[in-house]
């Protein structure tokens, strides 16, 4: 149904002003559809029309913006920073504004859930979200969207929640298997140099900065109330019908269907 339909591009004239600082959709020719449900859907349309013709990005709109929007938003922007900087599609010109997203998220996403009224904390978001939505564009996503997808299909959860809620388990994964194997992938260097940004402790070798940044981001899921999907319906029925339809597209590590399941496990 839905994946097999072209769209013409057809809009009207518009002009996007973000009230929050997530998906840096301002920034893609990027739009969702969903259903979530036992018949449900989550697609993505993409055309050159659907880049907006203005984006006024200003931080002082996202003021107001509750803790727990701020919170499952800045973790979807956190995500699709790591996640395009460490995609097997990045490149030079993505790592450079991915990297500087993620020097956004590390000064302010805490501070901008804790002390909404920080216009600098507000602008560091605005611009790492901003970075995220071009990032994504020409690097792609991993594995933490690609679950984002399929769990948003069956159940009605708000996309930045997954994500948040995902990024300590999946990224504690990616880990391990660059500490045990993956010294040759381009992506070790890549969160190395992530965890030197989050991680202030300058003497840690190699093996305990990159476990201390997985420990970092369990302590920021907990921090912003993002530990569990099961207070919105999620548990085990689905967890096959999830997996199946899970993309490890861009993914820097591969990851078998037993470390998937692992994976959500974690989150029931």
């Amino acid at each position: 149904g839905v994946g097999a339909q072209t769209h013409n591009g057809d809009k009207i004239p518009y002009i996007a002003i973000p009230t929050t600082a997530g998906t840096g959709s301002e920034a893609t020719k990027n739009a969702v559809l969903s259903r979530p449900g036992i018949q449900g859907f989550k697609k993505s349309l993409r055309h050159e029309n659907f880049v907006p013709d203005h984006a006024i990005v200003d931080p002082q709109l996202s003021l107001s913006c509750p803790p727990e929007i701020t919170a499952a938003t800045g973790m979807d922007a956190f995500t699709q920073l790591l996640e395009s900087y460490t995609s097997t599609q990045a490149n030079s010109f993505t790592d450079a504004l991915a990297f500087q997203g993620l020097r956004g998220i590390k000064l302010s996403l805490k501070q901008a859930f804790h002390h909404g009224n920080d216009l600098k904390a507000r602008t560091n978001m605005a611009f790492s979200a901003y970075a995220s939505g071009i990032s994504l564009a020409y690097a792609g996503l991993g594995v933490i969207h690609g679950f984002a997808s399929s769990v948003g299909a069956l159940y009605d959860i708000p996309h930045g929640v997954i994500c948040g809620t995902l990024m300590a388990p999946v990224n504690q994964f990616i880990v391990e298997n660059l500490l045990t194997s993956g010294q040759e992938n381009p992506a070790y260097q890549k969160y190395l140099n992530t965890a030197r940004l989050f991680i202030e402790d300058k003497t840690l070798n190699e093996s305990d900065i990159l476990k201390a940044f997985v420990a970092y981001l369990h302590e920021l899921s907990h921090e912003l109330g993002l530990t569990g999907l099961c207070g919105y319906g999620f548990g085990e029925t689905r967890i096959e019908d999830i997996l199946n339809n899970t993309s490890l597209k861009n993914n820097p590590v591969k990851l078998s269907h037993k470390d998937l399941k692992q994976i959500l496990y974690k989150v029931i």
